[in-house]
C-alpha cells in the first residue's frame, strides 16, 4: 500500500518531472542537542609565533606511530605547538577541546564521530544511529561502541587524519571513558592517528603501547626554548635584541618556559610605549623582574586553583620555605609523603 502514490508520481512524470527524492534521516543521524561546534574548532592561530622545526619535525615523524602523547605543565606550549603543526600539515584533522563532561562516553564519542562527519563526507551514520538506539548497551559495555566507530571508519577513511584530543587532563583519573579511549588506541587503524595533549600523563595502557612501539612522547624538557630558541623569539617575535649577559639570566629566571617568555614580552611592550614617548630604553632584565608579578597571577589562576584543598594547603605551607627540596617537605608534612 505504500507503494501507491509513488505509482501514481510515476505516471505522471511524463506530464511534468518529479521532484528529486528525498531520503528519510535515519533515526540518530541529527546532530544531538548537547553538542557544541565550538568543541570541535582549533584554537586560534597566535598573533606572533615562533616556528620550532625540531619539535614540528617530531610530530611529523610520530605520524609513522599510531599514538603522539604531548604532556607538560600549564603554559608549556603543548597545544599551540600542535595547533601550529595540524594547521601547516597536509593531513586532515579534528581537534576535539576536552572539559570535565566529556568524561560520558556517550559524550566523547558522540564529539569524536561528528568531528570525523565533518572531515569526511558519508562518514556517521552507523555510529549515530548506534550510539542513539543503544545508550543502554553502551552504558554497560561502552568499548563495544568504539568497534562500531573503528569498522565505519575503515568502511569511509581512506586517507591518514588526525585526532587532536587537547586539554585531556579534565577528563579526570577515575572515569569509563579511558576505557573507551584504551580500546579506540589499541585497534586503531593505519588511517588515524592520535595526538592527546594534557598537563598529566592520563591513565591509560602507555606501557603497552611503549612495548609496541606505537606511542611516541613529547614531555615538559622538550617544549622548553633553548638558548638559541628564546634568542630568535625575542629578536624575531618581540623584536628585542638580548645581551649575552641578558640571555644568562633569562635562562636562569624562566628555564625555557614559554608562558614566561610571553608575558615577559607584554612588559616589554610597555616599556616600550614609554621610550617612544621619550623615556629611557627598556632594562631587560628590570622587565624580566617587573613581570614576576604577572607570572604570580598565571600560577594563582591557571595552576594554583585547579588543584584540590588539601594540595593548596601544602603549596601555602611550602611557600613559606626559602628553598625547597623533597627531603625537607618530607619532614614537614609527612602527610603527603
Amino acid at each position: 500500500m505504500a507503494q501507491r502514490p509513488l505509482e501514481e508520481n510515476a505516471s505522471q512524470a511524463a506530464v511534468e518531472p518529479p521532484p528529486p527524492p528525498v531520503k528519510e534521516k535515519r533515526k540518530g543521524a541529527a546532530l544531538p542537542g548537547f553538542f557544541l561546534r565550538t568543541k570541535l574548532l582549533p584554537p586560534r592561530p597566535a598573533p606572533a609565533l615562533l616556528q620550532r622545526p625540531r619539535l614540528t619535525e617530531r610530530l611529523l615523524n610520530n605520524l609513522a606511530h599510531p599514538v603522539t602523547l604531548v604532556a607538560a605543565a600549564a603554559g608549556s606550549g603543548k597545544t599551540t605547538l600542535v595547533a601550529d603543526f595540524v594547521r601547516t600539515n597536509a593531513h586532515k584533522f579534528i581537534w576535539y577541546q576536552l572539559e570535565n563532561t566529556d568524561s560520558d562516553p556517550l559524550v566523547f564519542l558522540g564529539y569524536v564521530t561528528h568531528g570525523i562527519k565533518q572531515a569526511v563526507p558519508g562518514f556517521g551514520e552507523v555510529m549515530l544511529s548506534y550510539l542513539h538506539e543503544s545508550a543502554a548497551e553502551l552504558a554497560q559495555a561502552p568499548e563495544r561502541a568504539v568497534d562500531v566507530l573503528l569498522n565505519e571508519v575503515l568502511e569511509h577513511v581512506e586517507q591518514q587524519f588526525i585526532l587532536v584530543l587537547d586539554d585531556y587532563h579534565h577528563l579526570g583519573a577515575e572515569t569509563a571513558v579511558h576505557a573507551v579511549v584504551d580500546r579506540l588506541l589499541a585497534y586503531l587503524p593505519d588511517v588515524m592517528h592520535v595526538i592527546i595533549i594534557s598537563r598529566d600523563v592520563p591513565p591509560l595502557s602507555l606501557a603497552r603501547l611503549r612495548s609496541q612501539a606505537s606511542l611516541a612522547v613529547i614531555d615538559r624538557n622538550e617544549l622548553l626554548f633553548t638558548d638559541e630558541e628564546t634568542q630568535q623569539l625575542f629578536r624575531e617575535v618581540f623584536d628585542l635584541e638580548l645581551t649575552p649577559a641578558q640571555l644568562i639570566e633569562y635562562r636562569e629566571r624562566t628555564h625555557g618556559w614559554i608562558t614566561a617568555l610571553q608575558l615577559v614580552r607584554q612588559v616589554a611592550q610597555r616599556q616600550a610605549l614609554a621610550h617612544s614617548s621619550g623615556g629611557s630604553p627598556p632594562d631587560l632584565v628590570e622587565i624580566l623582574r617587573q613581570s614576576e608579578r604577572d607570572i604570580f597571577d598565571y600560577f594563582a589562576e591557571e595552576v594554583f586553583a585547579d588543584e584540590p584543598e588539601d594540595i593548596q594547603r601544602l603549596l601555602v605551607n611550602i611557600s613559606l620555605l626559602d628553598r625547597l627540596d623533597l627531603e625537607t617537605c618530607g619532614r614537614l608534612y609527612p602527610a603527603r609523603s
